[in-house]
């Protein structure tokens, strides 16, 4: 069944998923290999999965995260057409013990590893001390949001955590989500919820616009989006692992015309050591102006599309010094340890690219595409966590809505 579907999917589409699960030597290979190195995995991971015995004292169901899909255009876009909706975010627990839908079990103890930034180490979180945490916590969101609130105790710890993590799921209704995290070997309650995302699939930031301003606009943009890269944690597709591997993929000889092969490697080696590369590197360096919304008001724009940019600009100085920046959203609410695939984490879907429309950031958008029919993407996400001292209720701003309703519009006018 698995061999059909692997034959159907090009070469590159196929290098890209073997990437993705951690196989190695794939470059050189030709489509029947990677097929035979696939399907010899999932025999390893069909085999693993009958082996594993999973342990529990909670609740949710394991193994679903890939349906979490959370954008409003996802329905009748293109670059994610035919995949199901479903906000599956609510009523997760995102560690282990708290990740399948068997009865509570009493666990005596469950061993995590800790790193306090010298040495690795492990620790009992199922305690007395987590467990009263979680209790305390849970009375004290009751309270702040006034209501009656009653916690039935387990005959044993661990039965009394996942008790625990009901009582709070059901404490906040269904417009909240809860997990159970921890730090340090400390358990807590972290209430969050999804931002919505804006009206394009990928926010890929082109560049290529500078080389057509004059010399003081082409300073003032470049000021713009460093400052704008900077504030909110935005890198170039430079920076990204993904790149390297597309770069590689691009400079293969597949028999293909040889002068489209010729034509695809000057194209990389522009991008990894000629003109877009300096290009891609000077926005995520340099600054020209201390005074940027001093130099955007005193600019004359010569003609429509630099009235346009200006006023983007303009519109846009609240993004260069924002309290928290977008990537400070990006919370996986269903981390694992061992995934079989990565999720698509918001750096890869917004970032600074040369030229949207050129093969580079085609075969990132295949990339994605690829990657996404078997995981789910981090989206912005405001987050809670609770202790018996948390003093007001679980509260989001909109910057992430702001961000994109903006970026929407920057994006249509250098492109």
């Amino acid at each position: 069944m698995m061999k059909e579907k692997y034959e159907t999917l090009p070469l590159t589409t196929l290098k890209e998923l073997a990437k993705a699960r951690g196989l190695k030597g794939i470059s050189t290979m030709k489509k029947a290999q990677v097929i035979e190195l696939m399907l010899q995995e999932d025999e390893k991971e069909q085999e693993k999965e009958k082996q594993e015995t999973m342990c529990t004292i909670g609740r949710t169901p394991a193994g679903t995260a890939g349906k979490a899909h959370h954008r409003a255009d996802t329905e009748g876009n293109p670059i994610r057409g035919g995949q199901e909706r479903t906000d599956c975010g609510s009523k997760r627990g995102r560690n282990s013990f708290l990740s399948t839908a068997l009865a509570p079990v009493a666990l005596k103890s469950l061993v995590v590893e800790t790193y306090d930034g010298l040495q690795c180490g492990s620790i009992n979180v199922i305690t007395r001390e987590n467990y009263e945490f979680l209790r305390d916590s849970f009375f004290k969101y009751a309270l702040l949001l006034q209501k009656e609130a009653a916690h039935t105790p387990g005959n044993s710890i661990g039965e009394g955590i996942a008790r625990l993590y009901d009582e709070m799921d059901a404490l906040v209704g269904d417009e909240l989500n809860v997990n159970i995290e921890q730090e340090r070997g400390r358990l807590f309650f972290r209430l969050w919820k999804y931002h919505r995302w804006g009206s394009l699939t990928l926010y890929y930031f082109p560049v290529r616009f500078l080389e057509s301003l004059s010399p003081v606009l082409r300073r003032i943009a470049i000021t713009f989006i460093h400052k704008l890269m900077t504030a909110n944690g935005i890198s170039t597709i430079l920076d990204d692992d993904d790149a390297e591997f597309i770069f590689e993929l691009l400079s293969e000889d597949g028999g293909d015309d040889p002068q489209e092969w010729k034509s695809r490697v000057k194209l990389v080696r522009s991008y990894q050591e000629g003109k877009i590369g300096r290009l891609l590197r000077r926005v995520a360096a340099k600054s020209y102006y201390k005074d940027l919304p001093g130099a955007i008001g005193s600019y004359t724009p010569q003609n429509g599309f630099e009235r346009q940019l200006v006023d983007a600009m303009r519109s846009g100085l609240p993004f260069l010094t924002p309290e928290r920046g977008i990537m400070g959203y990006g919370y996986d609410a269903y981390y694992s340890e061992n995934p079989d695939f990565h999720p698509m984490y918001l750096q890869q879907q917004i970032r600074v690219v040369y030229d949207i429309n050129d093969i580079v950031s085609e075969y990132l958008v295949d990339y994605y595409n690829s990657n996404s029919r078997e995981t789910y993407d981090i989206t912005p996400v405001t987050t809670c966590d609770l202790s018996s001292d948390t003093g007001e209720l679980f509260r989001m701003d909109d910057y992430p809505e702001r961000f994109f309703k903006w970026a929407d519009k920057f994006i249509n006018i250098i492109c």
